[in-house]
């Protein structure tokens, strides 16, 4: 997996920043100018030029406003992941500096201003792109969810008078509000990214939404509630965040336990009770309109598996073979019309190293699962 971006502006073409994840050299300079002169000639003709493909790569160019110009080159991710880097590339800069701020000529300076907060961010971005999904928020599942809810709805949101919340635990979102769950899956995940790139897990910072409230401040407050995890609030300048911790402390004083119970659903993402046959490696559920999933490794599958596959090429594998599949069913969504209905069912791999299975409902939900490769496949 190899991924260059290039940030530049979009009518004088200087450079912002490039990045790079993965095996790849550094990019030279002529590189970076033909990339963008090839953009801007193709602009020139009145031709928007979006996305290219040679050999294994893939290039996508995208402007925003008129002002930032992302330039994404990417090897081994899917092009769904590729075309949505930009867009979160571009929030990234859009949490710290408002949609009037971006149009006006001091942009170069506000940029460097606020280069520490939002440096880290894309960094983190590009991180998620081997380790977890973009474009999806990553969910835990554990037992004690329909409590949690309870008190962080009728509650916790209800004292501190904000529709937005959530519990963090672990990485993973573990309940939200629905007013959460209504904010544009790119907010979401920049607002995680941002709690998850920071060094505390308590925050007090004032953030634009890209897409609820590019040019309105809100902050973003998180409150720890014990070492791997926090309350998540979006809110105006009341409550203070002395209030804000009074308020969390008297909702979750006496639910230390339940809390404890969730985390220990970190590392598989699953309830503890929930026991998946040895022959399962991994696994991915996912809704895609909600883009809600939980991805989890069976810390329980067979040891003799680690001689094909080691851990990290599982979740590859699997992260491979979900793109694939999520492609699919966004393009059958796409071209299906009243008169030619056709529904994606299942789908199959079946390779030396390994047999995977994706499983399509009517409420929009995927599973997929990824098995040794000594599984039948009629038993899958």
């Amino acid at each position: 997996m190899s991924i260059h971006l290039i940030c530049l502006t979009t009518n004088g073409g200087l450079p912002i920043l490039t990045r790079k994840k993965g095996n790849c050299e550094n990019l030279p300079f002529s590189t970076i100018a033909s990339l963008n002169g090839l953009h801007m000639f193709f602009k020139s003709l009145g031709v928007s030029l979006y996305t290219t493909y040679a050999s294994n790569w893939t290039y996508v160019w995208q402007d925003f406003f008129n002002t930032i110009t992302v330039i994404v080159c990417s090897c081994g991710i899917s092009s769904f992941t590729a075309e949505l880097l930009p867009e979160l590339i571009f929030g990234a800069f859009s949490l710290f500096i408002s949609k009037d701020e971006m149009s006006h000529p001091s942009l170069l300076e506000k940029l460097k201003k606020e280069s520490k907060n939002y440096l880290r961010l894309i960094d983190g971005i590009l991180d998620t792109c081997v380790s977890q999904f973009l474009g999806f928020s990553n969910c835990l599942l554990s037992t004690e969810n329909a409590q949690m809810l309870q008190f962080l709805n009728e509650e916790f949101s209800t004292q501190c008078g904000s529709l937005f919340c959530s519990l963090v635990v672990g990485h993973k979102i573990a309940v939200a509000t629905e007013g959460w769950w209504d904010l544009d899956i790119i907010d979401r995940q920049l607002l995680l990214l941002f709690l998850q790139t920071s060094s505390s897990l308590q925050n007090d910072v004032v953030v634009y939404l890209p897409k609820k409230s590019p040019n309105v401040a809100y902050r973003f407050v998180t409150l720890s509630l014990s070492a791997n995890s926090a309350l998540c609030v979006i809110c105006g300048a009341e409550p203070t965040l002395r209030s804000l911790h009074e308020i969390s402390e008297n909702t979750f004083r006496g639910e230390s336990n339940l809390i404890h119970s969730m985390e220990r659903s970190i590392p598989g993402g699953l309830p503890e009770h929930i026991g998946l046959d040895s022959g399962i490696v991994a696994v991915i559920i996912a809704n895609i309109m909600t883009r809600k999933c939980v991805f989890s490794s069976n810390i329980h599958h067979s040891a003799s598996t680690t001689r094909y596959l080691g851990d990290f090429h599982n979740m590859d594998v699997l992260k491979t073979f979900f793109d694939d599949s999520f492609s699919n069913a966004l393009y059958f969504k796409s071209n299906t019309t009243t008169n030619n209905i056709c529904e994606l069912s299942s789908q199959y791999w079946s390779l030396d190293t390994h047999k995977c299975i994706s499983h399509f409902d009517l409420n929009n939900n995927i599973v997929c699962l990824l098995f040794i490769s000594s599984i039948p496949m009629h038993t899958m």
